[in-house]
């Protein structure tokens, strides 16, 4: 019986990305627009697209890994998760991508976010870090 309660409980922890992604409406991949696929050949070519959605002409990507891409309605990115890897280093701004590898050594970037504001990213330990639109360093955030 206790295998059972284990084997349901890692099964839906498994499709919960999948579920979350059940609020936008499905689309085909090729409705996504032209920069969004660039982007995803170019960084994430080796993996499986297992579904897109769209929300308020906003796109969502869930591939094989479970990592995700979120891309605004022009197909520029907004956030990018991977789960247990680093995210593809030519996605991080260089002052960025520096400033984590000299500052915290052997660590890497599992997602970044970025807005009008700036950028937030989240390293492998869990840390998370804010930087300025121009990828100044402000705070760790709590």
């Amino acid at each position: 019986m206790r295998a059972n309660v284990k084997t349901i409980l890692a099964l839906a922890l498994l499709f919960l990305p999948v579920l979350a992604f059940a609020d936008g409406k499905v689309v085909p991949y090729d409705k996504l627009p032209v920069e969004a696929r660039s982007f995803i050949k170019e960084h994430f070519g080796s993996e499986k697209v297992l579904q897109v959605t769209s929300e308020w002409n906003e796109y969502e990507v869930l591939f094989s890994d479970m990592s995700t891409v979120e891309f605004d309605r022009s197909g520029n990115w907004k956030e990018v998760k991977c789960r247990q890897k680093a995210i593809p280093e030519p996605v991080i701004p260089s002052r960025i991508l520096s400033y984590v590898k000299e500052v915290f050594p052997g660590r890497f970037i599992t997602r970044i976010e970025r807005s009008r504001r700036g950028y937030e990213v989240k390293l492998d330990n869990g840390l998370e870090l804010e930087f300025d639109r121009n990828c100044n360093f402000l705070r760790i955030d709590d």
